[in-house]
């Protein structure tokens, strides 16, 4: 890759980390905060994140061997930055609530199954998805015929409620789609920036949103349009990923990012506690303090705030740990 095309990748993970700090931010039902909730504008964030992610993973992969290299790099990059992280969070619970206790089964909880730290279900979900990359490949390595059968085997287990053990479907496709797209990136068929792109991508996401408008009003009982009002909801927000992968090309030039864009794990790793303790705190103050119609408007302000606050402390705090405990920072971040 290029460097207008690392900084694409920069400015994105960015914007989307920006966007699940919203989702955590929400504190209260207003159309203002539910725009960007997940079941607002917020919903793509995270499908943009896999699909990110599958096509890192397999960029410029030509083998198994490419495949077992890649998984380990990932125990330090993604592996052990998780583990500790959800200790990070355990041990802050404890200091919250030091009568919860200690025990081997709370601590296996709080490190592999992100008890104390639900930001990091995303995490959870890509390690997993790491680890059947194997698999993934048999199927990318092979003509294209055999990535779409792929993709079309898990829209039907989708559509029969057939779950895969502690994986999660739409997640598996957000990320294959990611390494279909880099499949066609290694083999020059596709931009990775390209204005051209947009009106294609955009009249695809509007087509898949009205599909799954029409499914909805029309699904009433019928369990096979339900089905399928599933799947429509998955694509739609796969096509609008897409398209917002080239819409940003309009609005950025890639030439230059900044620091603040350039710590998203971090940011992402911290800013829970931060938008937990900031509400948790600006709960207290406002309901014993502001008077019952001031109350929205404090809630509204702290909403549009919260994002700026995680990446200005995320700034911050990520400098001076770097600077001054630059080995426990690399640790803790998978030296990104």
């Amino acid at each position: 890759m290029n460097k207008l095309e690392s900084n694409k990748i920069t400015i994105m993970y960015f914007l989307m980390s920006v966007l699940v700090i919203l989702i955590h931010s929400v504190n209260n039902e207003t159309k203002f905060q539910v725009f960007f909730s997940e079941n607002g504008i917020g919903q793509f964030a995270v499908p943009m994140f896999f699909f990110i992610s599958g096509f890192l993973f397999f960029r410029n992969i030509s083998s198994i061997e490419g495949v077992k290299w890649k998984l380990r790099k990932r125990v330090r990059t993604v592996l052990l930055p998780y583990l500790l992280w959800n200790l990070i969070y355990y041990a802050i619970n404890l200091l919250y609530k030091p009568g919860s206790g200690i025990s081997i089964i709370s601590i296996y909880d709080a490190a592999f199954n992100y008890t104390y730290n639900p930001a990091f279900w995303f995490v959870c979900q890509l390690i997993l998805l790491n680890v059947i990359s194997p698999l993934l490949y048999y199927a990318f390595k092979g003509e294209m015929r055999n990535s779409v059968i792929l993709i079309l085997a898990i829209s039907l287990l989708i559509y029969f409620y057939i779950d895969i053990p502690y994986i999660n479907e739409d997640a598996t496709i957000y990320y294959y789609a990611g390494a279909i797209f880099s499949k066609l990136y290694n083999g020059n068929k596709v931009n990775f920036i390209d204005r051209r792109y947009i009106l294609p991508t955009l009249i695809l996401a509007i087509t898949m949103y009205v599909i799954n408008r029409c499914i909805y009003y029309n699904i009433g009982s019928s369990t096979h349009l339900h089905r399928l009002f599933i799947l429509s909801v998955i694509y739609t927000r796969l096509s609008v990923v897409v398209a917002m992968f080239y819409i940003c090309d309009l609005i950025f030039r890639y030439d230059k990012t900044y620091s603040f864009m350039e710590h998203t794990f971090f940011l992402y790793a911290i800013h829970y506690m931060i938008v937990r303790g900031l509400t948790i705190l600006m709960r207290f103050i406002t309901y014993r303090y502001a008077p019952a119609s001031a109350i929205l408007a404090i809630e509204t302000i702290t909403f549009i705030m919260m994002p700026i606050i995680c990446v200005v402390v995320s700034d911050r705090l990520s400098r001076y740990l770097s600077r001054r405990f630059h080995k426990a920072y690399a640790i803790l971040t998978g030296d990104r």
